[in-house]
């Protein structure tokens, strides 16, 4: 069924937050697509700053 995909700088994002995510996107998956929980599958990719470029900018040059 629903497959999430999820991207987030390296190292930005703790253990629990990442549980809470996962927790808050599939209530709202399966309130809004109607399947159980059980189908839905979350994943949650951690990208190096360097792999990631905002507006042109590789993100590890920025000051964000």
């Amino acid at each position: 069924m629903p497959v999430v995909e999820i991207k987030v700088w390296e190292g930005k994002t703790d253990d629990k937050a990442k549980e809470q995510l996962i927790i808050d996107v599939t209530d709202a998956v399966q309130k809004n697509v109607g399947c159980p929980k059980e189908a839905i599958d979350i994943c949650i990719t951690e990208v190096p700053r360097k792999n990631w470029g905002k507006g042109g900018v590789v993100s590890s040059k920025l000051n964000l």
